[in-house]
């Protein structure tokens, strides 16, 4: 099960970002002269188009939609009011009423590779990333020396999980604009979704070179070298991020990567600090549960997994982690009930047959340890373990000859305490 991936994509802005403050005294005038022009001639389709662009470019997008309404009313084949209209509806998240418009300008004015580009935003953000790669195809060949235009052909593809298309795309951004830190940073998520960490890497750190406070960069390559195994470098990197952002998941990944450096005091530190920020983040209480159990600490253990499992009740993984914790502090009972509800939420869960053998066995139902021991070697015939404890079952129960044959089998698999078993009972 997956604790820690955290894909966060680099979107570029709509043509309605901030302004720059001259921008804005500038528009600001732009609605005071179309204001007096609207009330002299209201019937003027261009002063309307002109006071909701200057409106659209001061973020206000409900007064823009307000004009461009009129100035469509006046004249329906002001294209330009249909795209701005559209730009403004995405301003307000109206993705679908932004597509209508855009469509409609499209219409008037097939050859504009901004529509199609605009078109191509909306629909990824209504998750229609095939939709987005067909606008975005179009806008390209129309205007194949847009960076941008690549860049974002490349996140939807990578959504379709196309990670081989969305490189080749991320790529050809970059050659259009070495500049641009957004498809650096996208092809290394890529690249990392294939696990070539060692290319991933180099790409995120070039995104880093061109923005130093990039602190997704920064996360996006810690987990790159986490998953080879560099911890201490993950840790570096999660720091930055830390100081940059104070990053929960950063915090949450930081703390993993101490773990594996058998550093638990530290772990359980930052995994604190993750529940401190929420104390819903579910991953920090298993994670901290991992510690807990490193460090001996099996109450705690259960105490995180409970907390855990109240977040994530349909996750087999918590009551299992919780069973372990119990049945270390040798509550086999309430161990054995953890076992079944793991194995009700996942019936092909191997170890949690295993584990809850094990407890039958400590509360001597030699019996049912025998049939959870059979059910863990149905699911892996390879289990040398579960063969071996069948044998000490099976010998529980008297049954000596069943018990030299798990022995054996146990033997032949490589479980070197059967050999102690063999010469011990089977002689």
């Amino acid at each position: 099960m997956k604790k820690l991936l955290v894909i966060i994509l680099i979107l570029p802005c709509f043509a309605f970002a901030q302004k720059p403050n001259a921008d804005s005294i500038k528009y600001v005038n732009f609605v005071k002269y179309y204001s007096k022009k609207i009330a002299d001639q209201p019937n003027d389709a261009d002063a309307w188009y002109k006071r909701g662009d200057a409106k659209f470019n001061l973020d206000d997008f409900n007064g823009a939609i307000a004009d461009l309404d009129q100035a469509i009313k006046l004249n329906t084949k002001n294209e330009d009011a249909y795209l701005q209209r559209g730009r403004s509806k995405s301003g307000l998240k109206d993705y679908q009423g932004a597509i209508d418009d855009y469509t409609k300008y499209l219409a008037i004015n097939p050859k504009s590779s901004a529509a199609y580009y605009d078109r191509g935003l909306a629909k990824r953000y209504l998750e229609d990333f095939k939709g987005a790669v067909d606008d975005y195809t179009k806008a390209i060949a129309i205007d194949p020396t847009d960076a941008d235009f690549f860049n974002d052909r490349g996140i939807s593809k990578k959504h379709l999980e196309d990670y081989k298309g969305a490189i080749e795309d991320y790529t050809k951004s970059i050659a259009l604009k070495p500049t641009f830190e957004s498809p650096y940073y996208n092809r290394g998520l890529a690249k990392k979704a294939l696990k070539d960490y060692k290319s991933a890497i180099e790409d995120f750190t070039k995104a880093i070179e061109l923005v130093a406070n990039n602190g997704d960069a920064y996360y996006s390559r810690g987990d790159c070298k986490r998953y080879m195994e560099d911890y201490a470098g993950a840790v570096e990197d999660y720091t930055k991020d830390i100081a940059i952002s104070n990053d929960i998941d950063a915090y949450n990944a930081r703390g993993l990567s101490k773990f594996h450096l058998n550093d638990n005091a530290g772990a359980i530190a930052d995994f604190d600090k993750a529940i401190a920020i929420d104390g819903k983040y579910a991953n920090a209480y298993y994670n901290r549960g991992l510690a807990d159990e490193a460090s001996n600490n099996f109450t705690d253990f259960v105490d995180d997994c409970t907390k855990y499992i109240a977040l994530e009740p349909k996750d087999p993984d918590g009551y299992f982690k919780r069973g372990n914790a119990k049945f270390d502090l040798e509550d086999y009972k309430n161990a054995l009930e953890d076992y079944t509800t793991t194995i009700a939420l996942d019936p092909k869960y191997v170890d949690a047959f295993y584990n809850r053998g094990l407890s039958k066995r400590n509360l001597e139902d030699y019996k049912g340890a025998i049939e959870d021991y059979t059910q863990a070697i149905a699911l892996d015939a390879q289990n040398a373990d579960a063969y071996n404890n069948r044998g000490i079952a099976k010998n529980l129960s008297n049954d000596l000859t069943g018990a030299c044959a798990d022995f054996k089998k146990a033997l032949e698999l490589g479980n070197k305490d059967a050999s102690d078993n063999i010469a011990k009972f089977c002689k």
